[in-house]
């Protein structure tokens, strides 16, 4: 389903019910939706997003002017790759963040470990479906779905600095396929992926 489609049906809080995610380890509500290009169409809505828990307030500092509802999308593949491949790749890589971001949140750590396992599990997964294809930031834009628009900046830092990390985590454990997986220096990676988006969200 299209981001358009989807906001319209449901709009952003109706759309924890589809991600495969766990509940809420803490009440705080507080949250950020982020958002990958889904397929190699040319349709730049064509997006799966993602509701990531932070421990902050979003106050819209490097969101566009007027534009509190622009969700930041991530692109991170220089060369076109099959569809199939970037939706699972997606779907696990969103999947990851979400129990990363639990892993942060809960004040049990018993859990915390827990989520942090499955995290690296699902980061492990996404970097098998990409195999060797080289990943990178290639490009952070804001999507607008109430004016369709793209937007190509603000460019905040700590933007830059999770689609970075994120990327970096992944290549970390491309490196380390067929041997023993380097879980804990990519999720060192997606450590920080996690503070850029709650820096991204604090301004």
């Amino acid at each position: 389903m299209s981001l358009v489609k989807r906001l319209m049906i449901a709009v952003t809080l109706a759309v924890s019910a589809v991600f495969f995610i766990p509940a809420p380890a803490q009440a705080g509500g507080h949250w950020i939706e982020i958002c990958f290009p889904d397929t190699a169409t040319i349709d730049p809505f064509d997006e799966k997003c993602w509701i990531i828990e932070i421990p902050v307030e979003v106050n819209w500092k490097y969101w566009p002017p007027d534009c509190d509802v622009c969700l930041p999308s991530f692109d991170f593949w220089r060369d076109k790759i099959n569809p199939a491949t970037r939706l699972e790749f997606n779907e696990r890589l969103g999947k990851g963040l979400g129990l990363l971001a639990e892993s942060h949140l809960t004040d049990d750590e018993k859990l915390a470990e827990q989520f942090r396992a499955e995290a690296g599990g699902q980061f492990l997964a996404a970097a098998e479906v990409v195999g060797q294809y080289e990943i990178a930031l290639d490009n952070f834009s804001w999507l607008d779905p109430v004016n369709g628009k793209v937007l190509e900046s603000p460019q905040p830092e700590p933007a830059l600095a999770a689609g970075n990390a994120i990327a970096e985590g992944v290549t970390i454990l491309q490196n380390t396929l067929g041997k023993e997986p380097d879980i804990e220096g990519a999720l060192a990676q997606f450590d920080k992926a996690y503070e850029g988006l709650t820096g991204l969200a604090a301004g």
